[in-house]
């Protein structure tokens, strides 16, 4: 194994050819790129991770990998139609601890997703009367938007805080787009981060000034990086969202993106291990 260092003291490692990253905010391991990962380079990661005491094993894998995966004894958690240049990802999760993989608040998230499902498709871009205007994101906007994460989230899954991280994936790695007022005031934002790779685009930190709720804010943002990401090539769009929240999981569902699972405490944000729903879109038809 080799390795490299990361923001917030994580660190990557390559096993063969395979990349890692530890992740210690997030208490697990995401296997960032693999080429045919063999059941042994698996089983070596495993003890790795419990060696670190860390509480997942992440991967979004292929068809070709993904026996390999299930001998080692990890379970698919869920499924990301079309991220590989529209080939299928299969969503595997290996858990060290076994109360890493038990649900928390198991009805309330499943009342939450049942009504998403029941505004599927019902999205309409309405930008009558709006008192605010959709942009992308420029390097004099990162301090404001870290001002409205920090009003938001007590704490997160990425480094959504810090100026550098930001500023080294501003619109490179990562397309971000904001709402502002008519006084200038950063009120909305979303991004889309990147993989040109595979043509696919996670649509992720999405956020609301808690003033300004309800009004479609976000709504109109997501179409605006979807327009953008169709023009660019990109084939699917996928999501991330946390299950015990309402409101971007029916954003997602008007939007029309699909339902494909649950990641079971996967990121810790807002002080606590949650559950992320899987939502994933094909943009070839919009």
């Amino acid at each position: 194994m080799s390795t490299s260092s990361c923001q917030l003291n994580n660190y990557y490692i390559k096993i063969g050819k395979d990349k890692i990253c530890v992740d210690y905010v997030n208490s697990c391991v995401k296997i960032i790129k693999f080429h045919n990962m063999s059941f042994q380079n698996i089983k070596r990661l495993i003890h790795f991770v419990s060696k670190q005491r860390l509480g997942k094993i992440i991967c979004n894998c292929d068809i070709e990998c993904l026996d390999n995966f299930i001998k080692a004894g990890f379970q698919m958690e869920g499924k990301i139609d079309g991220y590989f240049k529209g080939e299928d990802a299969f969503c595997m999760s290996y858990f060290i601890f076994k109360n890493r993989k038990s649900y928390n608040e198991h009805s309330k998230e499943d009342l939450i997703l049942r009504q998403s499902l029941n505004k599927k498709d019902t999205f309409n871009y309405n930008d009558a009367n709006l008192n605010y205007h959709i942009r992308n994101a420029s390097e004099s906007d990162i301090k404001d938007m870290i001002k409205l994460f920090f009003r938001v989230f007590p704490t997160y899954s990425s480094e959504i805080f810090s100026e550098d991280y930001l500023r080294s994936t501003l619109n490179k790695k990562v397309l971000y787009k904001v709402a502002v007022d008519n006084d200038g005031r950063i009120i909305g934002t979303a991004s889309a981060d990147l993989d040109r790779e595979n043509l696919n685009a996670e649509i992720t930190n999405c956020v609301t000034h808690p003033h300004y709720r309800n009004k479609g804010i976000l709504s109109n943002i997501i179409y605006s990086l979807e327009l953008d990401l169709k023009n660019m090539g990109f084939i699917t769009l996928y999501s991330l969202s946390r299950a015990i929240h309402p409101g971007i999981n029916f954003v997602l569902s008007k939007h029309g993106y699909t339902f494909r699972g649950i990641l079971v405490n996967n990121c810790n944000i807002c002080g606590a291990f949650e559950d992320m729903n899987i939502w994933v879109k094909n943009i070839n038809n919009i």
